[in-house]
This record gives C-alpha cells, sequence and structure tokens, in this order.
C-alpha cells in the first residue's frame, strides 16, 4: 500500500500547519504552510478520466514555500506563487499566517501534482509539485489572470530588456530572423477566438502535462527513408543554461505554434521540474537541461 506513482491527485487534508526555515547563507526565516494530505483519486491521461484511489491509503505531505527571494528585486523577499494557489485553495486573503494556520480545512477537498523528488538528500521518492482548486482542469494549462499577468510582467521587465535579442539587419541571401521572446515573458491573451493553428497549439500544450507523467524513453525517431545514414551517437548532454534551454526551443519549435502557448508550456515545465516557487538563481543547470528535453516533447517541429 502507498503511493506508487506520479500524476495529479485529489486529496483531503490530515493536518496542517506553518513552519518557518532559516533562508541559506542569511539569518531570515521564511514561512512554509505544510499540508499532510490522503490521496483519494487519481487522474488517468490516457483515459482521461478519475479514478478511486483511496484504497491505497496513500498520503504524502505538501511543502509550501510562501515567501522567497525575488531576484530582479534584488534578492528583496515577496511571495511565491504557491502562496497564491495556497490563498486560492484554502480561501485565505494572505494577510495572517496565524489565521491560515488555525484554519478548519478537514472538509476541504483539492488537488495535488506529485512528480519524483529530485533532491539529492531526499528521504522520500516522491514529492508535492503543486496544489489547485478541486474542479481544476487536470490536463489544462495554467494561466495567470490580468493582474497575475501584470504583477509577474513588471517583475520581469528589466530582465527581460537585459537578456533581450535585437532583430537581425536583414540581407538579400537571408530574410529577417524573428527576434526571440524572452523565456520569463508571458505574452497576455488577445481575447480572439481560437485558430485551427491555436487550436493545435494548445493540443500540443496540454501534451506536456500528459509527457510529464509518464517515464521517460521510448524508442528512438525513424530515419525518413530506408537509405538515411545515422549519424553516429554522441554522448547526450544533461547540462546548459536557461538561455541555451531556451534558444535550443526556439531552433527546433513548430512555427504553427504561438509564441504564447510556447512560453506557458515553458512556465509549466519549470514549476514541473523545479517546483512553483524555483527562481532562475534557484535552477541548476541540470535541471535547466530537464526542462528543455520537456517543452521540446510537446512544441517540437517532427
Amino acid at each position: 500500500m502507498g503511493l506508487d506513482r506520479t500524476g495529479t491527485f485529489k486529496c483531503k487534508p490530515l493536518d496542517w500547519g506553518i513552519d518557518g526555515r532559516v533562508k541559506k547563507g542569511t539569518d531570515t526565516t521564511l514561512p512554509w504552510f505544510n499540508v499532510r494530505v490522503l490521496l483519494t483519486e487519481y487522474y488517468d491521461q490516457g483515459e482521461g478520466e478519475w479514478f478511486d484511489y483511496s484504497d491505497k491509503e496513500a498520503e504524502i505531505s505538501a511543502f509550501l514555500c510562501l515567501y522567497g527571494a525575488i531576484k530582479s528585486k534584488g534578492g528583496e523577499i515577496g511571495p511565491t506563487l504557491s502562496m497564491d494557489q495556497v490563498k486560492k485553495v484554502f480561501e485565505w486573503d494572505g494577510r495572517s499566517l496565524i489565521q491560515l494556520a488555525n484554519g478548519k480545512y478537514e472538509d476541504l477537498q483539492f488537488q495535488v501534482k506529485i512528480g519524483d523528488n529530485t533532491y539529492e538528500a531526499a528521504t522520500t521518492l516522491y514529492q508535492v509539485n503543486w496544489i489547485d482548486d478541486y474542479d481544476a482542469n487536470p490536463s489544462g494549462i495554467r494561466k495567470l489572470d490580468a493582474k497575475e499577468l501584470k504583477d509577474l510582467d513588471k517583475q520581469f521587465a528589466a530582465m527581460g530588456a537585459k537578456n533581450a535579442t535585437p532583430k537581425p539587419t536583414a540581407t538579400a541571401a537571408k530574410a529577417p530572423a524573428k527576434a526571440k521572446t524572452h523565456p520569463a515573458r508571458v505574452p497576455a491573451d488577445d481575447g480572439k477566438p481560437d485558430t485551427p493553428a491555436e487550436k493545435k497549439a494548445k493540443m500540443a500544450a496540454k501534451s506536456a502535462k500528459n509527457l510529464a507523467a509518464k517515464k521517460k524513453g521510448g524508442p528512438p525517431p525513424k530515419p525518413k527513408s530506408e537509405d538515411a545514414v545515422v549519424p553516429s551517437a554522441s554522448p547526450e548532454k544533461t547540462e546548459c543554461t536557461m538561455q541555451e534551454a531556451w534558444d535550443a526551443i526556439e531552433e527546433a519549435k513548430d512555427p504553427t505554434i504561438s509564441d504564447k502557448i510556447i512560453a506557458q508550456v515553458w512556465h509549466d515545465g519549470i514549476a514541473e521540474i523545479a517546483g512553483p516557487e524555483a527562481t532562475e538563481e534557484s535552477i541548476t543547470e541540470e535541471q535547466w537541461c530537464k526542462i528543455k528535453k520537456l517543452v521540446l516533447h510537446s512544441v517540437a517541429k517532427f
């Protein structure tokens, strides 16, 4: 008995409380909201259905960092994405940690997304990467509302300007390349109905969630013809920077998928691999490489 897989589950709280952890390299104690839950249902991505999971008697604890250092503001402490989810799921206004800790949540039910625990000193196989409302779409793409998007755009504006790629000069031999979208910026929704290309893009984005719940592997793609020459295999790169990951995605992306959808898949990939409270500074080069591969599974042109 017990948890035996990653994926999306419905759950109910068993115990909860506020914990304080000292930020590495400082004397600052940051608040975490910890919740131990009982998993009651499992979402099968292939079937597109929820299935009873209560017979497993599986429990897991979610450790949700409420405040963290914002690199773009010189390390200033501010709310995390996890805090936003805690406010939504537990109907908390964010004002009092005592109020959150003393809340009555016995009858509450919500969703948790569980992934492999990649922490080097981990004592458990799995970890909670995200929480969401009970009725949230388990296969959908998480989207910020207008205010959240504006705040996030403002937070990363300086970083985006610093790393923006200038448009190249057109030449007779080569058409001007499209300027790359900075990975930390998500284009706003223009409110227009989805075109056929947009519908295809959203299906590709949806597959990112499906692929993240499955184990890696599978046969390599077949050559385009029987006479194709297959080059000798070279060692697969396991580390890269954030910019290298984004450049690889830009180079290999399907041109029919919009920048908006690709950016959303990128952010979902970061949350899936490094956790929703991760920052550019905290993500390792090995994790950036995993994020790159996860996003390419959904948006690359094959």
